[in-house]
């Protein structure tokens, strides 16, 4: 992960990995490379983007839910869509 975190900071001319390099990393190991050249259509973005804004809620409304980390519909791995 540390490896990963490093990388991302050098790509991006820095000497140092800072937190968001780190979560570069999670990302990438947790949930795979970002697809960016994968075509969605509208579509499957809204559908998508409902889909995780009701993991969102829920995990908000619920007592005693894990804190939200993150929540996007760029689809990254297998997922269309994501909240850690």
């Amino acid at each position: 992960m540390a490896n990963l975190a490093i990388l991302n900071a050098i790509k991006e001319n820095r000497r140092i990995a800072l937190p968001k390099d780190f979560d570069f990393a999670l990302d990438r190991i947790a949930l795979g490379i970002g697809r960016t050249n994968m075509f969605i259509t509208e579509k499957d973005k809204t559908i998508t983007a409902y889909h995780e804004g009701g993991h969102a809620l829920t995990s908000l409304l619920t007592d005693g839910a894990t804190p939200l980390h993150k929540v996007t519909i760029l689809p990254r791995g297998g997922a269309l869509g994501f909240v850690i």
